[in-house]
């Protein structure tokens, strides 16, 4: 890899990480509208209000990283294996969200915890969806 490849793949990284947090903020303030609305901030509910946030956040971020991150041309293919890893790691998400919002160890406000949880499942799933987007989905070759 010369250094020009090293360069693109950290600029791409860091749009791609770009684009995540954006997605991150849809899912966070989707899943607090929820949260919220219910009054539910624990365990399986969850993996319904991943879905309800994975339906609003998963296009804008596949049209994002399809022409910024990756610069990818447009086809169903690179759209069906970016949505389907995305639901992948979206019901990671859930699961991780679930089992942890159900054990606060750290014994703080329902509503704050699941916000620690839903954050901690973003950072865990994120670079798994980078390296797949980069080098299956989106890659040119």
């Amino acid at each position: 890899m010369n250094k020009n490849s090293k360069l693109q793949a950290l600029l791409q990284f860091i749009t791609y990480s770009m684009v995540g947090a954006s997605n991150v903020i849809i899912d966070i303030i989707v899943l607090n509208i929820l949260w919220t609305i219910t009054g539910r901030y624990f365990g399986p509910i969850n993996f319904l209000f991943k879905l309800i946030s994975f339906c609003i956040y998963s296009t804008s971020g596949y049209l994002l990283n399809k022409h910024f991150t990756f610069k990818g041309d447009a086809n169903s293919s690179s759209y069906f294996g970016y949505v389907s890893l995305l639901g992948i790691l979206s019901f990671l998400d859930a699961v991780i969200i679930s089992y942890m919002t159900m054990h606060n160890v750290f014994h703080l406000h329902r509503h704050m915890w699941a916000n620690i949880c839903a954050m901690l499942a973003a950072m865990a799933t994120g670079l798994i969806g980078f390296l797949v987007n980069k080098f299956i989905i989106f890659n040119k070759e």
